[in-house]
């Protein structure tokens, strides 16, 4: 028995959600069996062909995919219309928010509307004038007296910089600090937390400095020590308010009546009184040290304000305290070579091979360091170079510390006076401590016959001589 279309169960189910008057499709006539095959046999699903009336049978899939519908396309989107459509859209109005408060006085929140979003200029204003002018972080010294010292608490801002600017680690410490205050504020403790500012030495000389030459075409040197700090105040007074502000921002907690900056009167006593103290005990001393100076401020600078440059080889850089080296097209000096020479030994047609990146620095040159146990070396154990342009008996000394046999010549020339290594090694030899830089960076007169030359445009003449 063949099956029909009216007895397939999923053309039924089909069927029902047909459109009324969809035609159906008719069955095909069942093929003769060739070959006396047996008449319950299957025959193979025939093609669709065309019913009466020209009409074609639909498949299976035909009929499943007419009664689904024919989906509308969706057009593409063409290629940049949504920037289009995102650049015609008219941006919301900026807020703005005017402080109608009397500076000092409490805001009055009843004559202010609520808004849709978050301000914080609208929600922080003319709350940090009311707390100040409330007197809400000051300590009466009364009060503070009657208290135990355990129910203390006295802490003085780590003073930033005046030339700078509050940064997040700045926004991090002063919200430790003001949470410990006011957790002993509202213990009952008498708490004070004070605030201020550091005059940042080296930053704000070269700040002041700049604004003088570019204002009048001054230095420091011009003006005198009394009226180049007079300019360090104006300039603190007129620009040295931003952290201060960031802080009243931050809502620190701190008593402002008490401020203050370290080029105070009263705090610049309190520093010699400590500079005498320390001297008394023995703790402070003059002497001479190994210190980094810039030539540009022709000032001493701490480890911290110094940049360092590792460089792997050869290097043409520019420095700006110089004309500008004439051999090269961009007036750059060389950097990062080992430049090796030889001092003639006393009494002897012998040399001794040395090399150095900083060529010029021979000319404070007190020794020469081998290692002791340097066979090559051993029979110039107490001898003496001669130094090339002033013929100055230059020792030849052992440092098993310093010197290692293995890299170069094994021989080390010794510059006290301009080296970290070298100082410590003139300080175990009693070596001669020879200054042969002067301030701005020129040769002076114990680098004869090179005196008055920038040290970078001497490392040529030295090398040429």
């Amino acid at each position: 028995m063949t099956d029909t279309w009216e007895q397939d169960e999923k053309f039924a189910a089909l069927a029902a959600y047909l459109p009324e008057g969809t035609p159906l499709p008719v069955p095909a006539p069942p093929a003769e069996v060739p070959g006396g095959a047996a008449p319950d046999a299957k025959p193979e699903p025939a093609a669709a062909a065309p019913a009466e009336g020209g009409e074609k049978k639909l498949s299976k899939n035909q009929l499943k995919k007419q009664a689904k519908g024919k989906k509308e396309k969706k057009e593409k989107p063409k290629w940049n219309t949504a920037k289009q459509e995102k650049k015609a859209k008219v941006a919301p109005p900026k807020f703005e928010f005017i402080n109608n408060t009397p500076k000092g006085e409490k805001k009055d929140l009843s004559k202010i509307p609520m808004q849709e979003a978050y301000h914080p200029s609208a929600v922080e204003a003319a709350w940090q004038d009311w707390w100040e002018a409330s007197d809400f972080y000051s300590c009466d010294p009364k009060f503070a007296e009657g208290k135990p010292k355990e129910e203390k608490f006295v802490m003085v801002i780590p003073p930033p910089n005046v030339t700078g600017s509050l940064h997040l680690g700045h926004a991090l410490t002063a919200a430790v600090e003001d949470t410990l205050t006011r957790w002993h504020r509202m213990k009952g403790h008498a708490t004070l937390y004070v605030p201020g500012t550091d005059h940042a030495g080296i930053a704000t000389q070269s700040v002041v400095e700049k604004m003088l030459l570019k204002n009048e075409g001054k230095n420091r040197h011009d003006l005198g020590r009394k009226a180049f700090v007079e300019k360090v105040w104006q300039w603190k007074d007129e620009y040295g308010g931003r952290i201060t502000g960031q802080l009243r921002r931050l809502g620190s907690s701190v008593d402002w009546k008490r401020e203050r900056f370290t080029m105070d009167d009263m705090l610049s006593k309190a520093v010699v009184e400590a500079f005498n103290r320390f001297h008394e005990k023995g703790i402070l001393y003059r002497a001479n040290r190994l210190g980094n100076w810039s030539c540009a401020l022709k000032s001493a600078i701490s480890d911290i304000e110094v940049d360092y440059i590792d460089l792997e080889g050869r290097t043409f850089l520019e420095v700006k305290t110089h004309k500008g080296n004439p051999k090269d097209p961009k007036g750059r000096y060389e950097f990062g070579t080992l430049t090796s020479f030889a001092y003639p030994l006393e009494g002897s047609d012998e040399k001794i091979i040395v090399a150095t990146t900083r060529l010029e620095t021979m000319l404070g040159d007190t020794a020469v360091a081998v290692h002791p146990e340097d066979d090559r070396y051993k029979h110039l154990h107490g001898k003496f170079a001669i130094h090339p342009f002033n013929n100055r008996r230059i020792p030849i000394i052992t440092d098993a510390v310093l010197v290692d046999m293995a890299f170069g010549t094994g021989a080390v020339k010794i510059t006290p006076a301009h080296d970290p290594n070298d100082y410590d090694v003139g300080k175990r030899h009693n070596l001669e401590f020879i200054t042969m830089l002067s301030s701005d960076g020129s040769i002076n007169e114990n680098g004869a016959p090179f005196t008055g030359m920038m040290r970078y445009d001497a490392r040529i003449a030295v090398e040429e001589a």
